[in-house]
């Protein structure tokens, strides 16, 4: 989609734009000027549209490592507030496992989003793994890795969090 990455069709168009100045200044042909300055607005009109239209997937993925921030935080009431609030369960879930961890660094080393086409409300699966480095609440610290297995659905302009499944992927833990 051209919104979600436009960097192509304003290399593209950029180059054009400087092709048609070397042959304008070479020709003087009126012709390549033309062209230049038509390039030149497809390139800048392609690059405002990516700046200003955010897809979902674009929302997507400045949504999880804003978790990943407020978790650092432990601003509970941010990470609550993208769980779907007919998910009692994950929301009590999410609840508990900031209250037992205090998270000094949450990074997600892999981010894959799977957008479903064609369904209302939009949903999505999105495919992680995070690594999170703290204290437990037991006296224990360490770091775990996690592949995260998240289910998602579009709510009027947010993305809520309907399901998630976590498979510990490695923990080292200390005293």
């Amino acid at each position: 989609m051209p919104f979600e990455n436009a960097l192509l069709l304003v290399a593209g168009c950029g180059a054009a734009a400087v092709v048609a100045v070397v042959l304008w200044l070479r020709t003087m042909a009126r012709a390549w000027l033309v062209l230049a300055l038509a390039a030149t607005l497809a390139g800048t009109g392609a690059l405002t549209a990516d700046l200003l239209v955010v897809t979902d997937r674009e929302a997507l993925e400045e949504l999880f490592p804003r978790l990943a921030r407020a978790a650092e935080r432990g601003d509970v009431d941010t990470v609550l507030a993208a769980i779907d609030p007919a998910a009692g369960p994950l929301r009590a879930d999410a609840e508990r496992a900031l209250a037992r961890a205090r998270a000094s660094t949450v990074w997600i080393t892999k981010l894959e989003i799977d957008l479903e086409p064609g369904r209302a409300p939009r949903t999505a699966r999105v495919d992680m793994i995070v690594r999170v480095t703290g204290n437990w609440i037991d006296g224990g610290s360490g770091t775990a890795i996690v592949r995260l297995d998240v289910r998602m659905r579009k709510d009027g302009d947010r993305w809520l969090v309907t399901a998630a499944d976590g498979v510990p992927v490695r923990a080292e833990q200390t005293r």
